[in-house]
């Protein structure tokens, strides 16, 4: 992984570091770095005692049943590009909301490699049978 002083100089870009403070998902707004307990429909308790639900809204308390189902884990927020149209846009966002808004795209990169694995597979060992 390169860190950022081995970027050339027109990619360290110092205005998206972040603030001394911890960042927050822009999506969800989870704290980064604090185990949450976290619902199967996505709703979250934050470390303030309230509920939210997976858009980052106040939610309900969960009932006895439906707590039943808690997990807990450990909010990462980190900062993920995504190529715009022109431009590169940079978001800070929880791995969750990471793979959420960046679904289709990690879906066509999976499907371009399990098809260039199939394509080598074929010039160098023939076809195959499926």
């Amino acid at each position: 992984m390169a860190r950022l002083i081995d970027r050339p100089a027109e990619h360290q870009d110092r205005s998206i570091a972040p603030s001394p403070a911890a960042p927050r998902c822009e999506h969800c707004g989870r704290p980064h770095g604090h185990t949450l307990r976290c619902l199967p429909d996505g709703r979250w308790l934050s470390p303030d005692g309230l509920w939210f639900s997976d858009e980052g809204d106040p939610a309900p308390w969960p009932d006895v049943v439906e707590y039943a189902g808690v997990r807990t884990s450990r909010s990462i927020v980190g900062l993920y590009r995504r190529r715009a149209e022109k431009a590169m846009e940079r978001r800070w966002l929880c791995r969750r909301c990471h793979m959420v808004t960046a679904r289709d795209e990690h879906r066509r990169v999976t499907r371009t490699r399990s098809l260039m694995r199939l394509a080598l597979g074929d010039l160098f060992e023939g076809t195959y049978t499926i």
